[in-house]
């Protein structure tokens, strides 16, 4: 029997420490998800206007208003409330040939609208597994971007509400600290390692713990934690073929065919 496979618990702590964003992050897979990040001014400029009340505001109206200077680490509420923000991004040189994102966390859920009032896309901030914080702005920059305009809006509000969504009346009094507002360029590589690792732990976890295919779940992922090394970028393709063997490994013809087939509900 091999070490792996008699202390399990261990080998499982050390992959979950490879993945998470914890005090591992400056020499786990964290380390490398972005070539490049970049915020404040020139880079990033933002601006907030936060509605009165618990009002909501329509964008026409929101964009209208007097807007103030806002910074990273500055807390937006109490619990219910909106505020819109107006973000202006001057993507530099640095990042010609690289997709480039804009990485904004307000703990909080949030909706990303172009400059003449078209919603693009929903943000949930915080961590856990529904955290979504990227806007992508374009997949390859030049040497000479233009200035983009756009607006953030924000509301002081977890996905399931605030605080215990089981206890009512919920918590009215919840603020939310903005923690990001970047210009970043992700490692494509490095974050399609980082997901092919999460499945590969999700099946290691959660298959029959005395099947064969959670056993080399579990020493692929160990594999991968072996073969990557921050400081060498090609650590990562040589962690990748780790995965790409293992997803390579056929189930039998008698085996049943299963289809993952996902929908965007109305709140996305």
């Amino acid at each position: 029997m091999s070490y792996l496979q008699k202390h399990p618990g261990i080998t499982r702590s050390r992959v979950n420490n490879f993945v998470n964003d914890n005090q591992w992050k400056d020499v786990n897979i964290q380390a490398v998800l972005y070539d490049l990040k970049v915020g404040g001014k020139p880079h990033v400029q933002l601006e907030v206007w936060s509605a009165p009340g618990q009002s909501r505001p329509p964008f026409a109206h929101a964009v209208k208003q007097e807007f103030k200077t806002a910074k990273v680490g500055q807390m937006f509420g109490p619990s219910w409330t909106t505020h819109w923000f107006r973000v202006t991004v001057k993507i530099p040189e640095q990042f010609e040939g690289k997709p480039v994102q804009f990485l904004f966390d307000s703990n909080s859920e949030a909706m990303v609208w172009s400059a003449d009032g078209e919603p693009i896309m929903g943000l949930t901030g915080g961590g856990g597994g529904e955290r979504h914080v990227d806007y992508a702005l374009t997949p390859c920059a030049t040497a000479s971007e233009p200035t983009r305009m756009f607006y953030v809006e924000v509301a002081c509000n977890g996905l399931f509400g605030n605080g215990d969504y089981h206890q009512h009346p919920q918590d009215r009094d919840i603020y939310y600290r903005l923690s990001s507002a970047e210009l970043a360029a992700p490692n494509l590589s490095a974050w399609a390692l980082y997901h092919d690792l999460e499945v590969i732990v999700e099946m290691a976890g959660r298959l029959p713990q005395d099947s064969p295919r959670a056993w080399q779940a579990l020493t692929a992922a160990n594999d991968i934690v072996n073969a990557f090394e921050h400081t060498d970028p090609s650590s990562v393709d040589r962690a990748r073929t780790v995965a790409d063997q293992f997803f390579a490994v056929e189930s039998s013809s008698a085996s049943h065919q299963v289809y993952a087939i996902g929908n965007c509900h109305i709140d996305t």
